[in-house]
């Protein structure tokens, strides 16, 4: 089975005293200026616990933890600022004031490193040598900044300035931490001349292939009736009109042709892979290539210029190294909202386009929108090496459920029995607004351990069941916090890795085409997919995932992306904009991992009104 990385594991009691690190970071509104910026961290003096042989060291003021693989688990303490796109930083110092130090008796827990064998990503406790064996101090400076341009919660352009203190440091074969009370930063930039205003003439742009131009027509006329100018561009146009290597840098340039000389902030791409092609990028070691709709969203770097996400010309585009270190210039940050439908045919156009008009036009103020559904288990039980009663998919689960108040949960969990195909329906049956999975996915479905499996004991759910559901237009939102859910090249090779008797069988009897050219309906599309019922919308991983969660928190990967889709809900936001603001997120509290925030993409209108439109007075 193909899973997703959880780390080891300890006391669930108090998870909840860091499930929003990283969410809590200031972002402030820094003010155009060439003089020095000081920021001030004052802090506490760090805790540490004794788990298995390793310590947890805490900071009451941390909000997230330095997450290199195999690199010691430290506190940090983040701040993002907001500057007008085009500021150049001069310099950013960080500062410390007395320093301490504390003896330890045992080392420091790294971040879980995901090893592959087979096709799972397995947690593993491993050292990094180079790191462990030394007496020098970790991490080498007292922080460190990150810059990346891109949207704010207002779609306007910025640029983000990350400052990430590190308050404590590691100096392992000394066995001892340094660590300051107060870290003083100061940041020199000088600001460009405020750019001259654009005016919208068309805040949504669908790109579509043109046989599927008239199918599209009347959801262009419904955004236009309802307050959001609208035009469709064909490929065909694009490839004609845009110079670029490939038909994607074609798009690429399109779309920043549409944020430049018609303000767009929202993007909607219509067509399979087939029909529009999505960029391959190479984001991880672990896999041989990645499916990223965010190529499009990034337009920009934080120079302000075109980002090609090719920096070095070798057409191999994302490339990290093995230690995730980007090697083509990729800024990650989204520049504009942007979502797909994966349609073959005129037919699942259709099907889309009424869904949406539906959704936007009988949603507002509905009661089974306030309802969300939260299913999970225990995604690494012991039969995997994690400990016992720590079950990372419901602590997920609880910690999305305090993200969004307001909206009454139904958990569905295999610690409680209530998680099952049939119980999952009927949940969505009920009316839901929201879904959250956390656990194991696959191309065709989802499944999660019972309490402490001992054995690969499994609640599944398949795609098949999601024909059973009947709920008509009470269509949720779903974000899938696990592997491979939204695979939109799924192939008869993926089936016979599952199945290899089944589908040998088949093939012989020519039930199935041996043709790895040939695309199936992923499981995450194909709650879209469905006519009558099914979802709005979804959000899945193209490729395996990982996630970095434990009883103190989230930290990382699937399950940090995961709560924060859910914080950036509010009344009033479009669904692109929740993407957004979790890829944003991610970003200014966990930093660059181009692997989880290029594989995870959402199937849906980015500009669609989440709640549904307000009636007309």
């Amino acid at each position: 089975m193909k899973n997703h990385l959880a780390t080891r594991t300890v006391a669930i009691g108090i998870f909840l005293l860091f499930c929003s690190m990283g969410l809590a970071s200031p972002l402030l509104q820094a003010q155009p200026s060439s003089r020095p910026m000081t920021v001030t961290n004052r802090c506490s003096a760090p805790t540490t616990t004794l788990t298995d042989g390793m310590l947890r060291v805490s900071l009451a003021q941390a909000t997230g933890t330095m997450e290199e693989f195999g690199k010691p688990q430290l506190p940090v303490v983040t701040s993002v600022y907001e500057l007008p796109r085009g500021t150049q930083i001069r310099s950013v110092t960080f500062t410390p004031d007395t320093i301490q130090t504390m003896r330890l008796n045992a080392p420091v827990q790294p971040v879980p490193t995901p090893q592959k064998i087979g096709d799972l990503l397995i947690p593993q406790t491993t050292y990094n040598e180079a790191v462990y064996s030394t007496t020098d101090p970790y991490p080498a400076t007292w922080g460190w900044y990150t810059l990346g341009a891109g949207i704010n919660s207002r779609n306007e352009h910025v640029l983000f300035l990350s400052l990430h203190a590190t308050p404590v440091r590691y100096c392992p074969a000394a066995g001892a931490l340094q660590y300051t009370t107060t870290v003083t930063i100061t940041v020199s930039y000088d600001v460009p001349p405020a750019p001259a205003p654009v005016t919208t003439t068309y805040g949504l742009v669908i790109i579509a292939p043109q046989e599927f131009s008239d199918a599209l027509q009347p959801l262009v006329d419904h955004k236009n009736a309802h307050g959001l100018p609208t035009t469709l561009v064909t490929l065909e146009s694009i490839s004609t009109s845009f110079s670029g290597r490939d038909l994607p840098e074609k798009i690429k340039y399109c779309i920043k042709d549409a944020i430049e000389t018609w303000g767009t902030s929202y993007v909607l791409l219509v067509g399979d892979m087939k029909k529009l092609p999505i960029r391959l990028t190479y984001a991880s070691w672990w896999e041989s290539d990645i499916l990223a709709d965010l190529y499009y969203a990034d337009v920009y770097n934080a120079q302000a210029q075109f980002c090609s996400w090719d920096k070095n010309n070798n057409n191999r585009f994302g490339e990290t190294n093995h230690d995730g270190v980007d090697l083509d210039g990729v800024d990650l940050y989204p520049d504009v909202n942007v979502g797909r439908l994966a349609c073959s045919t005129v037919t699942d156009v259709q099907t889309q386009v009424a869904k949406i008009i539906t959704y936007e036009t009988q949603t507002y103020n509905q009661s089974w929108f306030k309802h969300i559904v939260l299913a999970g288990g225990d995604t690494f039980p012991p039969s995997m090496g994690a400990p016992r009663n720590v079950f990372e998919g419901e602590i997920t689960n609880t910690a999305v459920a305090a993200t969004i108040p307001g909206f009454t949960p139904t958990f569905l969990w295999t610690s409680t029995h209530t998680l099952h195909a049939s119980t999952f329906n009927r949940a969505i049956d009920k009316g839901a607004g929201f879904v959250c999975y956390s656990g194991h996915g696959f191309e065709h479905g989802w499944g999660t351990y019972r309490p402490n499996a001992e054995t690969k004991s499994f609640v599944f759910y398949y795609t098949p069941f999601i024909k059973k559901l009947t709920n008509g237009d009470m269509l949720p939102i779903m974000f899938f916090d696990a592997c491979l859910t939204a695979k939109l090249d799924f192939n008869v090779t993926d089936l016979e890795g599952y199945y290899p008797n089944l589908m040998s069988l088949l093939i012989r009897l020519g039930k199935v085409a041996n043709d790895p050219s040939v695309f199936y309906p992923c499981f995450a599309w194909s709650f879209l997919a469905k006519s009558d019922g099914g979802a709005i919308a979804s959000i899945g991983a193209t490729r395996t995932a990982y996630t970095h969660v434990d009883a103190h928190g989230i930290y990382g990967g699937a399950g940090y992306l995961d709560v924060q889709f859910f914080a950036g809900y509010h009344d009033g936001v479009r669904l692109g904009e929740m993407m957004t603001s979790a890829q944003v997120g991610y970003l200014n509290g966990v930093g660059l991992d181009y692997f989880t925030l290029e594989e995870f993409l959402l199937l849906g209108d980015p500009s669609l009104m989440v709640g549904g439109l307000p009636a007309s007075p």
